[in-house]
């Protein structure tokens, strides 16, 4: 798959960049590349009080998000819950106390983008193992079944590459639509996989990366008056 991407002249475009990094490299660069872009040196933490960085984040941001701002992180326990291996790095869980939303409407756009990058790779990957495999002697990517079920899945993407679009920008339920609807593609891909999407190695972890960021950092209900990219992206 050949990603065309626009010279960025807004925020919304460049934020649209971060889909082609999520393709081609990965959720760990793609989330790199994201924070630098919109929270530089900000630990971003979701509502809930989490966070899912790559490594190089999570221990060189010297802040974290809070409902009142961005505060120190000195002598503030960090708790470590989990290091998820990815196919391009290591994303590392945190619960961070008294930690708030992450940056605003801008990473909430961005890692749509970022969603929406690497479920188009695990589509691909999942039409590839379907093409090497046979049922009763017929190539299993082209039973009805699975054509249907493929067809689902890129009905999905083109949804929510429309939603993103970034001549408009996704208002907060076009938001709440992409992540179900992404989520949805990443599912039929891991049933479309087989067995080999529930490996711990293998293309469906990319999935529930996937869902894990989702549920890390929901998108807000509101866009934040005070994020600067947020203006810019509603009125594109």
């Amino acid at each position: 798959m050949t990603v065309t991407v626009t010279p960025p002249a807004t925020a919304a475009t460049e934020l649209r960049r971060h889909r082609t990094t999520g393709y081609a490299d990965g959720a760990t660069t793609a989330l790199a590349q994201l924070h630098a872009t919109v929270s530089a040196g900000v630990l971003p933490v979701g509502p809930g009080g989490h966070a899912l960085v790559p490594v190089d984040v999570a221990t060189t941001c010297d802040r974290y998000t809070t409902p009142t701002g961005a505060r120190s992180r000195a002598g503030v326990p960090h708790e470590l819950l989990d290091r998820i291996p990815t196919a391009d790095g290591e994303l590392v869980a945190l619960r961070v106390p008294g930690g708030g939303p992450a940056p605003g409407h801008a990473w909430s756009v961005g890692l749509a983008w970022i969603r929406l990058g690497l479920a188009e790779r695990l589509l691909a990957r999942s039409v590839t193992h379907l093409r090497g495999r046979t049922v009763a002697g017929t190539v299993t990517l082209h039973l009805p079944m699975v054509r249907a079920m493929l067809a689902d899945a890129a009905a999905g993407i083109a949804e929510v590459r429309a939603l993103l679009d970034p001549d408009h920008g996704p208002g907060v339920g076009g938001l709440g639509r992409v992540r179900d609807s992404l989520d949805e593609v990443g599912r039929t891909c891991l049933h479309l996989l087989g067995a080999a999407g529930f490996l711990a190695d293998g293309p469906g972890a990319e999935a529930r990366v996937a869902e894990l960021l989702a549920d890390t950092y929901p998108p807000p209900t509101d866009p934040s008056p005070t994020d600067p990219f947020s203006t810019e992206l509603e009125a594109s």
